[in-house]
């Protein structure tokens, strides 16, 4: 069992000697089902939370989320804990993309900022971008066309026109028509229209870019994902991305039709919208108003039944537990969170001192090329010296044979020959280009040096770039680990908590059993008591949070990108 599950049990389902979550869900079941309550152990976490009607708590209309209501209300009963609801999990927010964007315009866009109601993008009334469909030109329609015989060139040339004309029809209306724009690559649309590349560019940057932030649509049908990311930059994708956010956080915290509309909802009925659309009103039906529907005996016997005492303990009981379930989430997130902070410090400091390593390696081995440049000079200027001193002597015994004596100056009666005074001019111009040739040679031994210590340089730094590098992508894979367990912490989180709203909603259906066996009293299939609802646990994954995984994600694509650029 992982940590933070035994940590859930004792801390906010209080049980303990060895006894597990199964062993109670089972103790429930078992309850249940001698009362008559069915309850079907495969599917009932499958389903969606009920939702209370009760005044007490905040609601919320239809959610793009699920296609069926996720509000039971009062017209749920007991054994609909057994039915297969497969409802449509909206994707995690950290991770919206275009694969998302098809199926989030699909549903409508929201109408205001903070509406939660949609309006279908089929009507072609109120479109973003519209322009006429672009039909062939047709032939004249004169009937002495039908008379005419074309033979020949002109029955040729007819055809070439007909087809250029046709062509010129399945091309961008925006573009010149001439050869060269028939070239262009034409994108067609759902609607029937084809936009080239530039003008499809230009229509859904002046969607995203509008003040309303409308969806890139023509003739009120959204343009598809795949043409709207083929054409645009990566900055205009996250900036659309960030608009769908947005409205999925205006879906998701979106306030809840407040009580002084239940004497209005009757009049929906006499509203006429235009047609293919759908008013918020409309669209929202409100548990306030199925309260209303019940008879007067119904509500009354809810009202007693709610002042029970054992219902009040039990619902006191669940909204203790809601809090432990909250408070528990918080923590075991910050401790995760301050797990992730210690391991990214401790990276830091090793990435940190292995950058410092290297740069004092690099730096001694500068010192010890340096110290080999300086010894090799000083050895070079020692042969020269010993150079300059052989040709001396050499030339001075040269002088003193050519002159006829020795170097005591007694004469040595040999012949001189011109071999003799040849060496004798081949000592003295070396002696006089020595000089030159010794500069030349440091010249040389510098420029050498030179050249090695800035490839030795330019390897370091490739080397302190590539330690960085590799230092970057550890960096990055930690993240990802940190973001897969925060998200996995979320799912884990979420999960229970919808445990913990089945359980609730089976001890409301056990109570209600057990108070209907003893006083007689039954509320009907279309009365039921409220539990907790979900708005109580919307606490513990705070928008917040989700924007601070998001914009982490996307700096370390940003990252990515500038390592692969």
């Amino acid at each position: 069992m992982l940590g933070h599950d035994l940590s859930y049990l004792l801390e906010v389902l209080n049980i303990g000697d060895g006894e597990t979550e199964d062993e109670l869900d089972e103790r429930l079941r078992l309850e249940a089902k001698e009362l008559g309550v069915d309850v079907d152990e495969q599917k009932t976490l499958e389903i969606k939370p009920f939702r209370p009607y009760y005044p007490e708590y905040p609601r919320r209309s239809e959610s793009i989320d699920s296609r069926a209501s996720q509000s039971t209300g009062l017209t749920s009963n007991y054994s609909d804990l057994s039915k297969d609801y497969h409802g449509h999990r909206r994707p995690s927010r950290t991770s919206l993309s275009f694969r998302d964007y098809d199926a989030f315009v699909a549903r409508g866009v929201p109408v205001g900022r903070h509406s939660i109601s949609f309006s279908p993008l089929s009507t072609p009334s109120h479109s973003t971008f519209s322009l006429p469909l672009s039909q062939p030109s047709s032939p004249d329609p004169s009937p002495k066309r039908h008379f005419r015989r074309i033979r020949g060139l002109s029955m040729l040339r007819l055809h070439q026109r007909l087809g250029s004309d046709t062509s010129l029809a399945e091309g961008c209306p925006h573009c010149p028509q001439d050869l060269s724009s028939q070239r262009r690559a034409v994108h067609k649309l759902p609607c029937g229209h084809r936009l080239c590349t530039q003008a499809l560019r230009n229509t859904v940057r002046t969607a995203t870019e509008s003040k309303t932030g409308a969806v890139p649509s023509c003739c009120g049908r959204p343009i598809p994902g795949g043409l709207v990311e083929h054409v645009m930059t990566q900055e205009e994708q996250n900036a659309l991305l960030e608009k769908l956010e947005q409205w999925d956080e205006a879906i998701s915290l979106a306030p809840s039709i407040n009580s002084s509309r239940r004497g209005s909802i009757p009049s929906i009925q006499q509203q006429q919208p235009r047609p293919g659309a759908l008013s918020q009103r409309s669209r929202t039906v409100s548990d306030e108003w199925r309260y209303d529907n019940l008879s007067f005996k119904q509500r009354k016997e809810l009202e007693r039944m709610m002042e029970r005492e054992d219902y009040k303990l039990l619902r006191t009981g669940q909204g203790e537990q809601r809090d432990r379930f909250l408070r528990w989430a918080d923590k075991e997130r910050s401790e995760l969170e301050k797990k992730h902070e210690t391991s990214r410090e401790e990276r830091r400091n090793l990435h940190e001192t292995a950058v410092e390593d290297m740069v004092e390696h690099h730096a001694t081995a500068i010192a010890e090329a340096e110290d080999k440049q300086v010894k090799a000079e000083s050895d070079l200027r020692e042969t020269q010296e010993q150079e300059k001193r052989d040709n001396a002597t050499a030339l001075k015994h040269i002088e003193a044979f050519c002159a006829g004596t020795y170097s005591t100056g007694e004469l040595h009666n040999r012949p001189v020959t011109d071999q003799s005074l040849a060496e004798l001019d081949k000592a003295r111009r070396t002696r006089d280009q020595m000089d030159a040739k010794h500069s030349s040679q440091i010249n040389v031994l510098r420029g050498e040096q030179s050249r090695r210590m800035r490839l030795r340089c330019q390897r370091q730094e490739r080397e302190l770039q590539e330690l960085k590098r590799q230092q970057r992508k550890e960096e990055l894979e930690m993240e990802r680990a940190c973001t897969a367990e925060l998200l996995k912490l979320d799912e884990s989180v979420a999960e229970k908590r919808r445990k913990i709203r089945w359980r609730w909603e089976l001890q409301i259906a056990i109570f209600t059993k057990k108070v209907e066996s003893e006083t007689g009293i039954q509320l009907g299939s279309n009365c039921r008591l409220p539990t907790k609802g979900r708005a109580t646990f919307t606490t513990a994954l705070r928008s917040e949070e989700r924007r601070e995984l998001r914009s982490r994600r996307r700096s370390m694509l940003d990252d990515e990108n500038d390592m692969a650029k």
